[in-house]
């Protein structure tokens, strides 16, 4: 059985520059990496929508942007 890792790349921009980022999906939740370094963990709530549950405090805004990316709202 092959192990397959799906991870989606893009362009956000954050605290005024433009980095890439990417997210990484795990058994439950999406690992977040600015600039190939770790950031944060967010997963998809039915009540709240997208989440941070781990890592560093990332601004709302930028948790439902990537969200969006990763519900290919935006390319």
């Amino acid at each position: 059985m092959e192990n397959e890792q799906t991870t989606i790349g893009f362009e956000i921009k954050y605290s005024g520059r433009l980095l890439f980022c990417e997210a990484l999906l795990m058994t439950t939740s999406y690992a977040i990496f600015l600039n190939n370094r770790y950031a944060a963990e967010i997963e998809y709530d039915a009540a709240s929508g997208w989440v941070q549950t781990n890592g560093t405090l990332l601004p709302q805004t930028t948790i439902e942007e990537i969200g969006a990316h990763i519900d290919g709202q935006l390319d």
